[in-house]
């Protein structure tokens, strides 16, 4: 697929576009990323295996038994979520119950979720 043009290889940060950019997450399983959206002044974080529980934005020290570099991981958690708190991005993880978007603030050292913004949902036939 490389070698055919159909793949890029790329490390700590690949822009795909004007609105998209890939940032390595590293500590959580190896080549872990997470994608960042903006539009105008909107901005979003896509965080995928980063977090695996809303408890985590609460003290971002925790790991999940995937880790593969606890100390790492911990600190990439933080580093994303003071991004988030800072620039005021969604914060949409892979793995939380529901579907959504966290909108997150610092809270001390820590983090908290100032609110959840659901995504609509498809309504059954």
């Amino acid at each position: 697929m490389h070698r055919a043009g159909q793949a890029v290889l790329w490390e700590d940060v690949h822009r795909i576009d004007g609105n998209l950019l890939l940032e390595a997450a590293p500590g959580h399983t190896p080549g872990s990323s997470v994608l960042t959206l903006r539009s105008g002044t909107d901005r979003a974080v896509f965080v995928g295996d980063m977090l695996h529980s809303p408890v985590q934005v609460l003290d971002p020290r925790w790991n999940s038994c995937f880790c593969d570099d606890l100390q790492l991981a911990a600190k990439t958690r933080h580093t994303y979520l003071a991004r988030a708190a800072e620039l005021r991005e969604l914060v949409i993880p892979a793995h939380w119950p529901g579907h959504g978007a966290a909108e997150v603030r610092k809270d001390g050292e820590n983090f908290a979720i100032s609110a959840w913004a659901a995504f609509p949902t498809a309504a059954a036939d």
